[in-house]
């Protein structure tokens, strides 16, 4: 949120990525953007304390539900926001969402 506040243009630009219709731009921005995201996948779930999971879940399975949540909750933010320039409001009203979703996800999943 800081970062956003200081920086909207880049923000914008990666939001501007995300609706890329030329293949050609699609297939460039897909090479550089999902090895980003795998590895801040990675720090993600790197210090995750296994033992907090249910005994009776498909651990793998729930941390590949969790990726579905968060990025697809990300991609929402996305197509709703047009601009990042005025933010912060609409942004603590999605941190503020989020949380809702994780304690869900953590009733479901935690024991």
């Amino acid at each position: 949120m800081h970062i956003q506040k200081n920086y909207p243009l880049v923000f914008d630009f990666l939001a501007s990525t995300v609706k890329e219709e030329s293949a050609e731009i699609k297939d460039f921005i897909k090479q550089k953007v999902d090895p980003i995201y795998e590895n801040g996948t990675k720090i993600i779930y790197q210090d995750i304390d296994y033992s907090k999971f249910r005994d009776d879940i498909d651990i793998e399975k729930a941390i590949e539900i969790l990726n579905w949540t968060m990025f697809g909750f990300g991609d929402k933010a996305i197509e709703q926001i047009n601009t990042f320039k005025d933010i912060g409001d609409f942004g603590e009203q999605y941190l503020k969402e989020w949380e809702k979703y994780s304690e869900l996800l953590k009733m479901s999943f935690y024991k």
